[in-house]
């Protein structure tokens, strides 16, 4: 069932036996969102059920962080729509951090030992949401990037429309984490797509953990922006 109230918003309640969840179906900015998170709290306070709110903010700011006491931050994305050519040559790739042996390569270049280190490795030093093979479809510039011949990292990109691939995977052995080798690594991807597809934009997800990158982007990536939304799900903290 969808609601409409006089604080301008829109938004679609599913009521499960032990929870309500809300989602917010029309974009809010950070100070409407304290007064829908405060108006589902006076709404739904008294129920008994778990109450979980999902909002779409559009306004890109690292600081943009709503705080309340009674709502806790379950999950928070970023999801950004970019300009592949003015991504490329935005000045932050200007410098290669991919000296010293460092190597990139298409990842259909893995070989048969790769993989088998690569299967034995998830858990081991990289986390299940980075396995490189799990996909069923991946673009021609997904690539690896190997250091004296040891895979350390890679970078998986799919497709999404007939002009928008998804970067989906990025990570670099922990031995090796540098955010400008990761960058790097993302450069040479754009600059393939740009050279060998017809797809203009790009996509990715940052998870509103992720500091470092957030505050990289912040004042960055305004120039190629094309769209962004954050979406953020909130759970409303029992109180005797």
């Amino acid at each position: 069932m969808k609601y409409q109230q006089n604080i301008e918003q829109e938004w679609l309640i599913d009521e499960q036996e032990n929870s309500l969840n809300i989602v917010v179906t029309t974009k809010v900015s950070s100070s409407k969102l304290v007064e829908l998170l405060a108006h589902f709290a006076a709404e739904y306070g008294t129920s008994n059920k778990d109450i979980y709110v999902q909002v779409s903010e559009v306004q890109f700011s690292k600081d943009n962080e709503v705080t309340a006491d009674i709502w806790k931050k379950e999950i928070s994305q970023h999801v950004f729509i970019l300009d592949a050519l003015k991504t490329k040559d935005l000045p932050i790739f200007s410098r290669n951090h991919l000296k010293e042996g460092f190597t990139v390569h298409s990842i259909q270049e893995l070989t048969p030992q790769e993989v088998d280190f690569i299967q034995k490795g998830e858990n081991v030093w990289f986390p299940t949401r980075y396995h490189p093979l799990c996909y069923e479809t991946i673009a021609d510039n997904s690539l690896i990037l190997r250091r004296h011949n040891e895979l350390i990292g890679w970078c998986v990109v799919l497709p999404s429309t007939n002009q928008l691939l998804m970067y989906d995977n990025l990570f670099v052995k922990e031995r090796y984490q540098s955010l400008g080798r990761s960058l790097s690594l993302f450069w040479h991807a754009i600059s393939i797509q740009l050279k060998r597809t017809q797809m203009k934009y790009l996509t990715f997800v940052v998870d509103g953990e992720n500091e470092k990158m957030l505050k990289v982007l912040q004042n960055k990536v305004h120039v190629p922006l094309v769209d962004y939304q954050k979406v953020t799900v909130f759970k409303l903290m029992k109180t005797d």
